[in-house]
């Protein structure tokens, strides 16, 4: 047998787990299984699942640039706040 990679195995649950979800809220919405049969419910629900993931994957890149201007912009803050309050300090002692 071979050995699945954590990461890969967990993406796998997750993406089991939001498709069965996605299956369970259109057979709610469409309960009657001579509309829509489970096939073509598996079948949008995996399109959805998929089209949301794109749209996750292409907002990872913005996200990480988000964070690194807000660690940057943290740090230059801290340090123009330091100047002040270091000054303030030397000069009650």
């Amino acid at each position: 047998m071979e050995a699945m990679d954590p990461l890969a195995a967990i993406t796998h649950l997750a993406s089991k787990a939001v498709l069965d979800q996605l299956h369970g809220v259109i057979r709610e919405t469409v309960p009657d299984p001579r509309v829509l049969s489970d096939w073509q419910v598996n079948r949008i629900a995996q399109a959805v699942a998929a089209q949301a993931e794109e749209a996750a994957r292409l907002e990872r890149p913005r996200q990480r640039r988000r964070e690194w201007m807000l660690l940057i912009v943290g740090l230059i803050a801290g340090a123009l706040l330091s100047i002040p309050v270091g000054i303030w300090v030397n000069h009650i002692s």
